[in-house]
């Protein structure tokens, strides 16, 4: 029995340093997953901390943008604005122009009455003097 007992001793020795083998490999296995992990970790955490800085960039450059943008909305604006003084200046230049146009066909169509009127006048005076000429002869 004693035989036996030793027998059955050895045997659950030997289990055990077979669980303790499978464990110690399970441990190790454990281990090198738990570092992978880590590294895996500290080099998403290097990631993160390079795209927090990109988009940190990026937001400084959307505000330079919407600077710029605002920038030349006034600048738009203001050239809108100086485009419609200048059409309404264009507007009352092309009136007055008009205007004159009108003044221009008044004071020829004045002269060329008052020119008309000179020749028959001339016409009238060289009339009257051969007349006298007559006359006196």
């Amino acid at each position: 029995s004693l035989q036996s007992e030793k027998e059955s001793t050895a045997e659950a020795h030997d289990q055990l340093i077979a669980e303790k083998a499978a464990l110690t490999e399970e441990i190790k296995k454990v281990t090198s997953e738990k570092e992978l992990a880590e590294e895996t970790r500290d080099q998403l955490q290097r990631e993160k901390e390079s795209l927090d800085e990109k988009c940190q960039s990026l937001t400084e450059s959307q505000s330079e943008i919407e600077e710029q943008l605002a920038a030349a909305n006034g600048t738009i604006n203001s050239l809108q604005s100086e485009k419609e003084v200048t059409i309404l200046a264009c507007d009352d230049l092309d009136a007055e122009k008009a205007s004159l146009m009108d003044k221009i066909e008044k004071v020829t169509s004045e002269k060329e009455l008052a020119e008309k009127t000179l020749h028959e006048s001339q016409m009238q005076c060289q009339s009257l003097t051969e007349s006298k000429s007559e006359i006196e002869e």
